[in-house]
């Protein structure tokens, strides 16, 4: 299952988005996870947009995003710079996994760079190339993303566009690996796309180059030539790969590779790639809220559980009271005259203790006298 996008995704992305962002003017940005960025964008006769830059890929999406209450450091420093700037181009980089995006604002122009390989990055320069901001600091043995510093390219990788018969031939001749891995990595193909020439040239991808003869090698360049072809035409079919149902790649034009899955077609590239990458996040989205949601209903139905047996126990109790209140009601003269005798005993001196033998187990009017406690307490009860 793919999980970033390629060089040559991001080709033909890049022209997309090209064409839909230029002139569009920045109204917010977000930081709306960890390592994603929305930028809400207007784009003149259509409205607003949102551009989503990801680690493994960038698109305008349709399906909505939560933003934070509290925006971030860099999301602060993004707005202060660059809204109510206008885009001017969106533009690979040397065919890498890089895409700029141009920004052009009355006080000056900045550089949006969105890295697309390893762990991700977004680094905000300014007309010089100075990084003034960037979504994290990173370093390697060759290069280090600072702010203040100078942003440095990656270390140049190859075109296959501009690969012809002679550099081909050269680079298969002078390699012993396996011709797959020389078509993805040494002529920048990735992986799915070197798989298709093989496929396609009927030559064993696990073949290795030193092997192939040169009429091998004449069919492989004819059928790279046809993949080449495709990526710089203007004529694409995107569509998202299914297997069982479940999206496992996105492509931007067919692929014979894939010629026993099904498949699903799309517009534009773009949205191959939203539906692809957004609804799959969108759904974990969905799925964490419908769970956090099932878990706030069990508390709350537990909730509810327990106080239904405390209204249960409360309406017990209530019964109680109201039939020794109709008891109390129905015998309240006798009840006051026991009481006045109790009180008439307690004038003259007597103790509880005293009036408690004098007076248990005696009845006035139907009304048992059961118990007077030490503290005047006095239990009254009906003859059963």
């Amino acid at each position: 299952m793919k999980t970033q996008l390629t060089s040559i995704d991001l080709c033909i992305l890049a022209k997309e988005l090209d064409k839909i962002l230029s002139s569009a003017r920045i109204d917010k940005v977000y930081q709306i996870g960890k390592r994603e960025l929305k930028l809400k964008v207007h784009v003149s006769g259509t409205g607003y947009r949102e551009l989503i830059i990801a680690p493994g890929y960038v698109c305008i999406t349709q399906f909505p995003r939560k933003v934070p209450e509290k925006p971030s450091p860099f999301a602060m420093q993004l707005r202060k710079n660059l809204s109510g700037g206008f885009i001017r181009g969106v533009r690979q980089h040397n065919f890498d996994r890089i895409l700029e995006f141009l920004i052009e604002k009355k006080d000056g122009k900045f550089l949006l760079i969105a890295e697309f390989f390893s762990r991700g990055n977004v680094i905000l320069c300014d007309h010089e190339g100075k990084i003034l901001g960037l979504l994290e600091w990173q370093e390697w043995k060759d290069r280090k993303l600072v702010v203040g510093r100078r942003y440095e390219y990656p270390p140049e990788v190859k075109n296959p566009l501009e690969i012809n018969s002679s550099s081909f031939k050269k680079i298969l001749g002078s390699s012993e690996k396996k011709l797959v891995v020389v078509m993805a990595i040494d002529m920048g193909l990735s992986g799915v796309y070197a798989e298709e020439v093989c496929l396609i040239s009927k030559i064993e991808k696990e073949r290795n180059c030193n092997e192939l003869s040169n009429n091998e090698v004449d069919i492989l360049f004819d059928f790279f030539k046809k993949v080449i072809e495709k990526i710089k035409g203007e004529e694409i079919k995107p569509m998202m790969i299914l297997k069982e149902g479940k999206a496992v790649d996105v492509i931007p034009f067919d692929l014979r590779i894939y010629e026993n899955f099904e498949r699903k077609e799309f517009e534009s590239f773009n949205e191959a790639v939203d539906e692809y990458f957004s609804k799959e996040e969108f759904a974990e989205i969905q799925k964490e809220k419908e769970e956090k949601f099932q878990e706030e209903l069990k508390k709350l139905r537990g909730i509810e559980e327990k106080q239904k047996r405390t209204i249960e126990k409360l309406e017990k109790k209530s019964l109680k009271y109201r039939e020794i209140g109709d008891l109390i009601y129905q015998n309240f003269q006798v009840i006051e005259k026991i009481l006045r005798v109790i009180k008439e005993e307690r004038k003259k001196g007597g103790s509880w203790e005293d009036i408690q033998k004098k007076f248990a187990g005696k009845e006035l009017g139907g009304i048992k006298i059961e118990k007077i406690d030490k503290k005047g307490y006095i239990i009254l009860c009906t003859p059963q």
